[in-house]
């Protein structure tokens, strides 16, 4: 009877220890998943970094062997660049030509102005004394009919008006003149500032050219994969290597939540998929404008990528603690 009375006393005890144990694992976790932040929508960025020419041209130095350490911005090639190099000076030699040709026809601007504003005075005053030498005329003209002057006097006065006629027509048509050359020149400076604008863009273009010559290393690293030798000629875009960064960045999209805080530094953990989960530590180094209630972070992990051959795009979970 008692052995009876046990056995239904613990038919009911282990339900109710189960589902107490239960409720207490569903608080608990409530807790701890209030301090994390966590999405599965996450990925890698591009990971395996292709060092590239920039530029046509000959390998005349490679600091590169597999497997070798560099730091960003660290020279890993050397192209020729001669004839780029010259391309430049003679740019150089035609940009300055052109400036001092530019700098010519902006002085003879000047001194068309000063011509203009000088023709502009002159016509003034001949037509001051077209004017009064009219003037003249009419009154001699009418005192030679009254006999009070002579037809010398009258002759003189006419040869007068039309000296003034003459002088007032003489500045006009310089006027015309300077004004047809100061149009000229200003038309002729156009087409020299064209002309230095598309020597600019050339220069420019050479001197990027010359730059890219020299190829440095975009991120810190190991190299692995070189594909040329010194003496290869490599077209644009080729790919000489490839930098294994020593870090990787995660593109982690959060739910938007009034209650947890994302923030610059804060602790992360990331699971690949494709590295059969292989968890990696990290800290998120940037947060990105907010898109459809949606929060992207970047995070960051410099621990444990040796050997694992990390792929871009591969998806990823990621946990940040916010607390």
């Amino acid at each position: 009877m008692k052995a009876r009375k046990f056995y239904q006393k613990k038919r009911i005890m282990i339900p109710l220890s189960i589902g107490f144990a239960l409720i207490l694992l569903g608080i608990l976790g409530a807790i701890i998943s209030s301090f994390y932040l966590t999405t599965s929508n996450a990925s890698v960025e591009e990971y395996l970094i292709p060092v590239q020419a920039e530029t046509k041209g000959k390998v005349i130095e490679l600091n590169l062997q597999e497997n070798m350490i560099v730091k960003k911005g660290e020279i890993i090639a050397e192209l020729e660049a001669s004839a780029t190099e010259e391309n430049a000076k003679k740019l150089e030699e035609e940009f300055k030509l052109a400036q001092e040709k530019l700098k010519s026809y902006e002085d003879e601007i000047s001194k068309i102005n000063i011509k203009i504003k000088q023709n502009t005075k002159n016509i003034d005053d001949a037509k001051l004394n077209l004017e009064n030498a009219n003037d003249d005329y009419v009154l001699y003209k009418i005192s030679f009919k009254d006999g009070t002057v002579t037809k010398k006097d009258l002759d003189k006065a006419i040869k007068n008006l039309e000296i003034a006629q003459m002088q007032y027509e003489e500045a006009q048509a310089q006027l015309k003149l300077s004004s047809n050359s100061l149009e000229k020149i200003i038309s002729q400076k156009d087409t020299q500032i064209d002309e230095i604008k598309i020597l600019i863009h050339e220069l420019e273009q050479a001197k990027y050219e010359l730059s890219s010559a020299t190829i440095t290393a975009s991120k810190s690293g190991i190299i692995t994969n070189i594909k040329t030798k010194i003496g290869d000629v490599v077209d644009k875009n080729t790919n000489i290597a490839t930098i294994v960064p020593d870090e990787c960045i995660i593109l982690a999209n959060f739910k938007k939540l009034p209650s947890k805080n994302l923030k610059v530094g804060q602790r992360a953990t990331v699971k690949i998929y494709t590295l059969n989960f292989k968890t990696f530590e990290g800290e998120v180094v940037e947060i990105l404008p907010e898109k459809s209630n949606l929060i992207p972070a970047k995070i960051r992990i410099t621990t444990g990528l040796k050997d694992r051959k990390i792929k871009t795009k591969a998806k990823a979970f990621a946990k940040v603690k916010v607390e």
